[in-house]
């Protein structure tokens, strides 16, 4: 006998229970083995036939029985013959309803997985082109301007085209991803000068000029050049600052000559429809890298294929450490040589003193440093 609490266990009686504990264990790790095994066995089909009844399913608009069937091919036979094709499959499905992130995701595992693979050019495009969406969830619900939107996306999505772009120029879908990388470009250079207007509503004259030579500094290959120039001499102006509001006119004048009237004042566009600007129509993504002829590209504009993608290859977008200053941070000069203006940026240390002084102008701009929407683009 031994004690087993405060009661006493004869030593068989002990010796059973152990006996009966290393059954139940093995008995446990026998039915953990058996369920792993019928996990493994759990294919209904075989790889063929879940591939005939994905694209049988695509075929009927069917999508999430499709990608029920995609997705238990590639669980089942992740190196089998269909493996690759139906991640490209699974990808355009996620996206054409609008999962957008489950697209990009797959894209990505596409991409690292398959590097060889003839159609890896269309995984690269719809990473970027399913980023280029945002967030799936409830990105539709609120129509919004895309310069509006969260910009991280975007920066995804220039980043995706800019690798598309750096590794297969040649691709099929280069000239569109050129074309939607111009586009984000566009719409970030849209968004300082939104928040510029914003600030010019206010009075608060220093803040627009900041925002206008952000977009020289960090856009200046964008439509809103322009617009920027014209910001800054009719803010300097209104600053009191008449001869630096002079150099900004003379520059207009030479280059965009529509930004003055016959008076020699600055026309702004504050009050334009700005959701006219930068249309483009992008190309119609197909349902597979193998069918590119399901591919619908994109219009160019007159320019050629060639054209758009040496043009997108210039554009660079800020990296978001430099953008941590706030616009207008930096006193710079550039040279816009594609269009042959040459601008003085810098704000004289004078211009900061004269603003403060003007009680309307520094409460709009207290306002506006509270209000989200004026954040710099990120």
């Amino acid at each position: 006998m031994r004690p087993v609490g405060n009661k006493l266990v004869s030593l068989s009686a002990v010796t059973l229970m152990a006996a009966s504990l290393s059954l139940t264990g093995c008995q446990t790790f026998k039915n953990l083995t058996n369920k792993n095994k019928d996990t493994v066995e759990t294919a209904e089909k075989s790889e063929q036939e879940y591939y005939q009844t994905a694209i049988s399913q695509l075929e009927k608009g069917r999508s999430l029985p499709a990608i029920e069937n995609l997705t238990n091919l590639r669980t089942f036979y992740p190196t089998g013959r269909y493996a690759e094709q139906a991640l490209l499959d699974l990808m355009y499905v996620q996206y054409d309803i609008g999962e957008f992130e489950n697209a990009a995701a797959s894209a990505n595992q596409f991409i690292s997985l398959y590097p060889s693979n003839p159609q890896i050019s269309y995984a690269h495009y719809v990473r970027g082109v399913a980023n280029m969406e945002g967030s799936s969830e409830g990105l539709k619900l609120i129509p919004l301007n895309q310069a509006e939107r969260d910009t991280s996306y975007y920066r995804l999505a220039f980043a995706n085209f800019q690798e598309l772009l750096a590794k297969y120029p040649n691709s099929p879908y280069a000239p569109d991803a050129a074309q939607r990388m111009t586009f984000i470009y566009n719409q970030f250079a849209e968004s300082e000068i939104k928040a510029a207007n914003w600030y010019i509503e206010r009075e608060a004259y220093v803040a627009a000029a900041n925002r206008a030579k952000w977009v020289f500094q960090y856009y200046p290959l964008s439509e809103s050049t322009p617009e920027a120039l014209a910001i800054l001499a009719y803010s300097n102006d209104k600053l009191g600052l008449t001869d630096l509001a002079n150099e900004y006119k003379t520059l207009l004048q030479l280059n965009y000559p529509d930004k003055l009237t016959a008076n020699g004042s600055v026309r702004l566009d504050a009050k334009r429809d700005r959701s006219l600007i930068n249309k483009i129509t992008f190309g119609k993504l197909g349902r597979n890298g193998k069918n590119v002829e399901s591919y619908t590209p994109t219009q160019y504009n007159g320019a050629t294929k060639t054209q758009v993608i040496r043009n997108a290859a210039q554009l660079q977008l800020p990296p978001t450490t430099q953008t941590a200053a706030g616009p207008g941070a930096a006193n710079i000069s550039m040279n816009n040589g594609d269009r042959g203006v040459n601008v003085g940026l810098g704000l004289p240390p004078s211009a900061t003193n004269q603003a403060s002084g003007q009680g309307s102008a520094s409460a709009a701009a207290k306002e506006a440093s509270a209000d989200p929407r004026m954040a710099p683009a990120q």
